[in-house]
């Protein structure tokens, strides 16, 4: 009999350590933008990726990392009870969507096309409508081209991330994509192409704009509490 309970016992207390492990992690979504956050050889890399992993342990939490295509890591986050997603825009539409932790980096978004296409002047902004551009499915660029009149099938290709929106305009698909100034060499290199056979014309000032971690709706308050008090303790303003 004694036996019997040592091994319910045991049993018991196996199973709720194990629980305790599993209340300890968190799913962490993000796309493919280096050098920011990105995928290499299995691992979730990137400096805003280490900003993130560092909150997230300061808060005592384990995190697992994932890498998917803008709206599809959206709808993981909003799938999941304990997730994380960055570096999203915090805008008016999504307030209410998410908890909002900290800013993790800034987005000043231009307009990017190939270097030799002299063809291309921009002096307003109601030209653009007259190019084709790629942009990611779901992104606060997409959103803001469709409120400009693009349409997807006419001058507007949706794409899975950035890298997509890049070949496209490698390619000559397209005739600008919207783009960070910062990730411009990092991106370049890694398609191949030198920094200097593509420039921004012009910033646009409604997309310079905070980038967040944040949680989705469901994550318990008590995690978003001890995520926001890391950040703040690593001098992370909210």
């Amino acid at each position: 009999m004694k036996r019997l309970l040592r091994s319910v016992y045991l049993s018991v207390t196996f199973i709720m350590s194990s629980g305790a492990v599993a209340n300890d992690s968190l799913m962490v979504f993000t796309e493919n933008s280096p050098p920011y956050h990105y995928a290499e050889n299995g691992k979730v890399l990137g400096a805003v990726t280490e900003r993130v992993r560092n909150i997230v342990l300061r808060a005592g939490y384990e995190a697992d990392f994932k890498v998917f295509p803008w709206a599809r890591a959206v709808l993981n986050t909003q799938r999941h009870s304990r997730a994380l997603i960055f570096s999203i825009a915090r805008t008016p539409e999504r307030e209410q969507q998410y908890q909002w932790i900290t800013p993790v980096t800034q987005f000043k978004l231009g307009i990017l096309t190939l270097s030799d296409r002299a063809d291309i002047q921009l002096k307003d902004w109601s030209e653009l409508t007259s190019l084709s551009v790629a942009a990611q499915r779901g992104d606060i660029a997409e959103k803001w081209l469709k409120e400009r009149g693009f349409e997807e099938g006419k001058n507007l290709i949706s794409c899975a991330d950035i890298i997509c929106s890049w070949k496209e305009l490698k390619r000559g698909t397209v005739d600008f994509i919207i783009e960070d100034p910062e990730l411009i060499e990092e991106t370049a290199r890694l398609l191949g192409m030198q920094s200097d056979s593509v420039q921004i014309h012009r910033l646009i000032p409604e997309l310079s704009i905070d980038a967040y971690l944040a949680a989705s709706p469901q994550t318990p308050p008590a995690i978003v509490a001890r995520l926001r008090r890391a950040a703040s303790d690593m001098g992370y303003r909210p």
